[in-house]
């Protein structure tokens, strides 16, 4: 009997523990369960797994460095790059009247550098009237610069270019002084002519200066018919 009671015993204790033991296996978080910190999360930490999309750096990538659809950053970027694109903000009026007198500017300056040197013929009407013109459509402003740079590069050779900007009375008188001065400083065979076709018209600025010129240096046309009737005149006296 004692025996018996003893197995039985034994049996209990052994019924007892693997029961104990299961309710402990139980009772013990597995991996897969969150933590007590996971299962006390914010309404937005759990609307953040999966639902509310990452926030956008400048370039437009998530922290790592992906777009928030999880294609490649440069695609995510697409729409940003057209904006590098676009084209620049169009010119004011001030800008834009500024181009259109700078662009006349470096036409006559092209045409000057054109005659620069001697073309081993001589210049024609054609292409004086060419060059007058295209001096011409100069701003005002900067009509002065221009012409000086004309008179430093034209040489003699083609000396009547700037006389079609000479016989042009449109032309301001400064601009017209500043030329007829340059012409009077080249050689005799290149101002006479210039000088005689001036003195046929009257009413160009320079006229009275050309006169005297002329009647100085006894080349005023007339003035020896003039004066071997002045001196035929003394004779028969």
């Amino acid at each position: 009997m004692k025996n018996l009671r003893l197995v039985v015993a034994g049996a209990v204790v052994a019924v007892l523990a693997i029961v104990v033991a299961s309710l402990s296996l139980r009772d013990a978080p597995s991996d897969d369960d969150p933590s007590p910190e996971q299962k006390v999360r914010s309404p937005r930490s759990s609307q953040a797994a999966g639902k509310v999309s990452p926030r956008r750096s400048v370039a437009g990538k998530t922290a790592g460095g992906e777009a928030a659809d999880g294609t490649e950053a440069s695609d995510a970027t697409g729409m940003e790059g057209d904006d590098d694109g676009e084209t620049a903000p169009e010119m004011t009026e001030e800008e834009k009247q500024a181009d259109e007198e700078e662009k006349k500017v470096d036409e006559f300056d092209s045409a000057v550098d054109k005659w620069m040197e001697p073309q081993g013929k001589a210049v024609t009407m054609a292409e004086v009237d060419k060059f007058r013109d295209s001096f011409r459509r100069v701003p005002k402003s900067r009509k002065e610069e221009c012409v000086h740079r004309a008179l430093n590069l034209i040489p003699d050779e083609n000396v009547m270019l700037l006389a079609g900007i000479l016989f042009d009375k449109e032309q301001d008188k400064e601009i017209l002084d500043l030329v007829f001065n340059d012409i009077l400083n080249r050689d005799e065979e290149v101002k006479k002519p210039i000088l005689q076709e001036i003195f046929k018209d009257k009413e160009h600025p320079n006229w009275a200066d050309t006169a005297w010129i002329l009647d100085v240096t006894g080349e005023l046309p007339g003035a020896s018919e003039n004066s071997e009737n002045n001196g035929g005149d003394g004779d028969g006296q």
